[in-house]
C-alpha cells in the first residue's frame, strides 16, 4: 500500500504559532511513506527554527531555507526539490487530518490519476466550525476536465491545491505564477486543460484556519481585487477555447467576480484615472443585456449590479451610511 513516495511541500513564513500543530499533523499521517518538504521563505521569526528541530527529531523532514519571494516561490522551489511519485502542498497554518494522504493516494493510484482531492472545512482561531465541507458522502467520483471547469464557473468547484494530491510527473510540467495573485485558480485550470479530470473524495479531511487579519477578513486590497478580474479574464478566454458549452456558466462566473470588485472598492479609488475600475463599471453598464438573462445569476446579483451600473458612487456611498446606522443598533 505505501511503496509509493508522496512529497509534501509546505511553504513557511512567520508562522510560529501555528507550526507545531500543522508539522504534528503531517507527521502523525497514517500513510507514513512521506517527504516532507517545509520551505522557510526567508521568515524573520522562530519559524525557520522551529522546522530545523522538526527535521531532526523526523528523517522524512527536509528543510530548504531561502530568500523571501512569495508562496508560489516557495511551492516551485517544492516542486522542483520534491522526489516522491506524487506531491501535495499544505499551508502552513492549515492542517490535515490524520488519514487524508491515505485517501488520497488510495483513490489516486486504483484510479491512475493526475489528481485527487478531498474536501475541506474552514475553522475561526478559536476552533469554531464556519463552514463544514461542499459535499460529504464518503463517495468518490470522477469529475470530467469540462465539469470541473463548469464547477469553478458556479464557485462549487475547488481550486486549492491544498485538498489535492497530484501524480508528480504531470505537476513537475507545470509551476506557480510568482507574478499574478489567486495562482491556485490560475495552475488549476490550466492543469485541467492537460488532463482528463479530478478524481474526487466526498469527505472533509482538509482544514482551514481563517486567521484574524488574514485577507478573508480584512479590508480591501487593490491588487487582490484587481486580480479577481484578471482570472475571470482567463477563465472566460479558456471558455471559449476549450469549453464553449460552458458559456453561460463562465458569463456567469465573470459577472460575479465583476460585482465582488464593485462591492468592495472604496468610493475614492472609483476614479476615471483607475484602470481597472472602469474597465469593470463600462463593462457592466455595456453589457447588461448578457447579465440580465443569465440563469445562473441570482436575483439579488442581477439587482446589485443594476444598480452599481446606474449610480455606483451614490448607491456605494448609501450603503457605507446604512452600514454605520445597522452597527449602532
Amino acid at each position: 500500500m505505501e511503496s509509493k513516495k508522496i512529497s509534501v511541500v509546505v511553504p513557511v513564513y512567520n508562522v510560529e504559532k501555528y507550526l507545531d500543530n500543522t508539522i504534528t499533523h503531517i507527521t502523525g499521517q497514517t500513510y507514513k511513506n512521506l517527504e516532507i518538504l517545509l520551505i522557510d521563505d526567508g521568515s524573520t521569526d522562530k519559524s525557520g527554527i522551529i522546522c530545523d528541530e522538526y527535521a531532526n527529531k523526523d528523517s522524512r523532514i527536509r528543510v530548504i531555507h531561502k530568500e523571501n519571494g512569495g508562496s508560489s516561490s516557495a511551492r516551485n522551489v517544492g516542486i522542483k526539490e520534491a522526489t516522491g511519485d506524487y506531491i501535495g502542498f499544505l499551508d502552513a497554518d492549515d492542517w490535515a487530518d490524520e488519514t487524508m494522504y491515505e485517501v488520497l493516494y488510495k483513490a489516486i493510484s486504483e484510479n491512475n490519476g493526475d489528481i485527487a482531492e478531498v474536501m475541506s472545512r474552514d475553522f475561526s482561531e478559536t476552533g469554531e466550525l464556519l463552514k463544514g465541507p461542499r459535499l460529504n458522502t464518503g463517495k468518490v467520483t470522477f469529475i470530467p476536465r469540462e465539469e470541473d471547469f463548469r464547477l469553478l464557473m458556479m464557485h462549487e468547484g475547488d481550486s486549492s491545491f491544498c485538498t489535492k494530491l497530484i501524480r508528480t510527473d504531470f505537476c513537475k510540467q507545470f509551476s506557480f505564477s510568482e507574478y499574478k495573485l489567486n495562482e491556485d485558480f490560475l495552475l488549476i485550470v490550466e492543469m485541467l486543460l492537460k488532463t482528463d479530470g479530478v478524481y474526487s473524495i466526498e469527505e472533509p479531511h482538509y482544514n482551514i484556519l481563517i486567521r484574524n487579519g488574514s485577507n478573508q477578513r480584512s479590508g480591501y486590497k487593490a491588487h487582490l481585487y484587481e486580480a479577481v478580474i484578471d482570472n475571470s479574464d482567463y477563465a472566460y478566454a479558456v471558455m471559449q477555447d476549450y469549453f464553449p458549452s460552458c458559456v453561460t456558466e463562465a458569463e456567469r462566473f465573470r459577472y460575479v467576480q465583476r460585482l465582488m470588485f464593485l462591492l468592495h472598492i472604496p468610493v475614492s479609488l472609483m476614479t476615471r484615472d483607475n484602470k481597472c475600475y472602469q474597465k469593470v463599471i463600462g463593462e457592466i453598464r455595456n453589457e447588461k443585456v448578457l447579465w440580465a438573462q443569465n440563469p445562473y445569476l441570482s436575483a439579488k446579483e442581477k439587482k446589485n449590479l443594476s444598480i452599481l451600473a446606474k449610480a455606483p458612487k451614490l448607491s456605494k456611498r448609501a450603503h457605507n451610511v446604512l452600514m454605520v446606522i445597522k452597527k449602532r443598533k
